[in-house]
């Protein structure tokens, strides 16, 4: 599928230098968590990378700060483009400059899609593209183009509740892509999906990213899921303790 976005998609890396982030208990100001504890990452340009661990071992901590959600206590995330030949340093940025670059780089998956129930698919699809000042009738025809890449031809009408688990994920694929953004973040894409939609939720996601020249962060715990990534990381207590590249 053509890139639906004037802006270059690809050749994106993310660069985490040393991150520290620390949890504190609001009930007990003394007791702290060490949610990363030096993590440093390079996430190249156009590559599937999964992020596994453990629960509570900080991978989805490790998402959150790479893309800008939370920002970590000390420590760097760096975003490189080179088609303009610049550095943004994502850790650095305010809250407002912070949400203007996951709206018009980043894109996200999530377990439940946090799709809007009220809105058809086209409307949750076309939504971002409003957000950014398209008008509506334009970001309406390219999320349908995305709906229908996406094996969703005829259901571009359709609210969420109308839709399968698999059907809907699809959706939040779609949405998370129909801004050509250069990175795609997924955490737990297929956690809620039975083996075989998982198949095909995951097929998509990777058609649509990577295979398009885009990169890919996702947050999994299934083995099955990481091992169709071209590269694997493994956490505990906040540390990256092994890599694995795909063969």
């Amino acid at each position: 599928m053509q890139d639906t976005n004037s802006q270059p998609a690809g050749d994106a890396r993310l660069t985490a230098l040393n991150l520290v982030k620390i949890y504190h208990d609001p009930e007990h100001p003394e007791t702290q968590t060490p949610a990363l504890n030096g993590v440093s990452l390079v996430v190249r340009p156009g590559e599937s990378l999964a992020i596994m661990g453990a629960s509570g071992s900080g991978k989805t901590t490790l998402l959150h700060v790479l893309a800008g959600i939370l920002t970590p206590d000390s420590g760097q995330v760096l975003l490189h483009l080179p088609q303009t030949d610049a550095s943004i340093e994502v850790s650095g940025l305010n809250e407002r400059d912070r949400t203007r670059l996951r709206r018009e780089r980043f894109g996200f998956v999530f377990q439940q899609g946090l799709l809007l129930p009220e809105l058809t698919a086209v409307e949750n699809v076309a939504m971002p593209l409003m957000l950014d000042g398209v008008g509506r009738r334009e970001a309406e025809s390219l999320a349908a183009q995305w709906l229908v890449y996406l094996g969703l031809a005829g259901m571009e009408q359709r609210r969420i509740g109308q839709l399968s688990g698999g059907q809907a994920q699809r959706v939040a694929i779609a949405r998370a892509q129909v801004t050509g953004a250069a990175v795609i973040f997924a955490d737990e894409p297929t956690g809620a999906l039975d083996s075989e939609t998982s198949a095909e939720v995951l097929a998509a996601l990777l058609d649509s990213t990577v295979a398009q020249g885009r990169t890919l962060v996702m947050v999994t715990h299934d083995a099955t899921v990481a091992s169709r990534c071209s590269r694997t990381v493994h956490m505990r207590d906040g540390r990256l303790v092994s890599e694995q590249v795909a063969s």
